[in-house]
């Protein structure tokens, strides 16, 4: 008897439904006027102008984009780095980069920020073996230093005469 019950509702959905002329194929098109539509006529010798205003400074931002591998302090390739600390604090981390740059002033060091962290990276190196030897300097202040992949500076050429 449920059997019986739960098909005769299933059809009669079904005929309800049906019966929608909203749901039929080609409803809408009746509701489209022929008046309102008017042709397009691409073969006028009419020929109008055309007037861009532009910031001045978009072109500068155009060149920067289209140099892609560059970024605002100049060329960048891989390399490697040293990651002497990280914490959640740009304070204490400004203060740890203090620290290293009075003591090393050779090497460069960078304040990032990755979420939630903040690190500080030291050194422009080509090649890991360069960044495991100054890394042995430096980790009897800094145990927990580590040689990481990076993006780095291109080296300067002196030109000797």
């Amino acid at each position: 008897m449920k059997f019986i019950l739960s098909i005769v509702t299933i059809l009669s959905t079904f005929v309800s439904i049906s019966q929608d002329k909203t749901l039929a194929f080609g409803a809408r098109e009746s509701a489209i006027k022929l008046d309102s539509v008017q042709k397009l006529n691409f073969n006028t010798s009419n020929v109008g102008n055309v007037v861009v205003h532009k910031d001045s400074r978009l072109e500068n931002v155009t060149k920067f984009v289209g140099r892609q591998k560059e970024s605002i302090e100049g060329t960048k390739i891989d390399g490697y780095r040293i990651q002497i600390f990280f914490n959640e604090s740009r304070k204490i981390a400004q203060s740890q980069k203090a620290s290293f740059m009075s003591v090393d002033g050779e090497h460069k060091s960078y304040l990032d920020y990755l979420a939630p962290n903040y690190r500080i990276r030291v050194g422009n190196f080509r090649t890991k073996l360069q960044a495991e030897k100054f890394k042995q300097e430096l980790i009897s202040v800094y145990p927990t230093c580590i040689v990481v992949k990076d993006k780095i500076e291109l080296p300067l050429i002196t030109l000797e005469e």
